[in-house]
């Protein structure tokens, strides 16, 4: 599942908000392929979880490819095709 950029810029625009972090500090953040204030927030065993799944490519993409995934993309972007 590929995001629009219209879709990446309102993830992380709330993504930021609800983290207490600014826009460009979780780009940056993102970029580097860290993701210290998401993880800080989690609990441990869900922190440990949510890293090994970005960790693995094919795990990230089942994720991101699950009916459940999908259905929260639509509500989302609903306009988006």
């Amino acid at each position: 599942m590929n995001l629009s950029d219209r879709q990446i810029e309102f993830l992380i625009k709330n993504a930021s908000a609800k983290l207490g972090v600014s826009e460009e500090q979780l780009r940056a953040e993102l970029k580097n392929g860290t993701f210290d204030r998401l993880l800080g927030s989690l609990p441990k065993n869900e922190a440990a979880r949510l890293t090994a799944a970005l960790s693995n490519p094919a795990t990230a993409q089942a994720v991101l490819s699950s009916p459940q995934a999908k259905e929260l993309m639509k509500k989302l972007f609903p306009d988006n095709k």
